[in-house]
C-alpha cells in the first residue's frame, strides 16, 4: 500500500516499512506486520529530503511532512 499526498507543490510517497523475512519466519507466520511508515518528498520531480525513521502511523507522516514543508519555506 502507496500513498501520495501533495502539500504547497512538494510531494511525499509515503510507503511501509515492513519487517524483514527472518523475523516474520521466526514468529511463524507468512504475513508480514507493518513497522511503521516513512516517506519520500519531491519538488518537481526531484527528491527533496527523505525520512529515515518510520512513523507509526499515515496520519502521522502526513502530520510530519507538511509541518517540514512548512518549516523549509518559512526559513526561505
Amino acid at each position: 500500500m502507496t500513498m501520495n499526498h501533495v502539500y504547497k507543490g512538494f510531494r511525499a510517497l509515503i510507503l511501509p516499512e515492513m519487517e524483514s523475512t527472518e523475523a516474520r519466519l521466526a514468529r511463524g507466520d507468512w504475513r508480514s506486520r507493518i513497522l511503521g511508515y516513512r516517506y519520500t518528498a519531491r519538488y518537481r520531480g526531484r527528491i527533496s529530503f527523505l525520512v529515515d525513521e518510520p512513523l507509526p502511523s499515515v496520519e502521522d507522516a502526513i502530520t510530519d511532512f507538511e509541518n517540514r514543508i512548512d518549516a523549509i519555506l518559512d526559513s526561505v
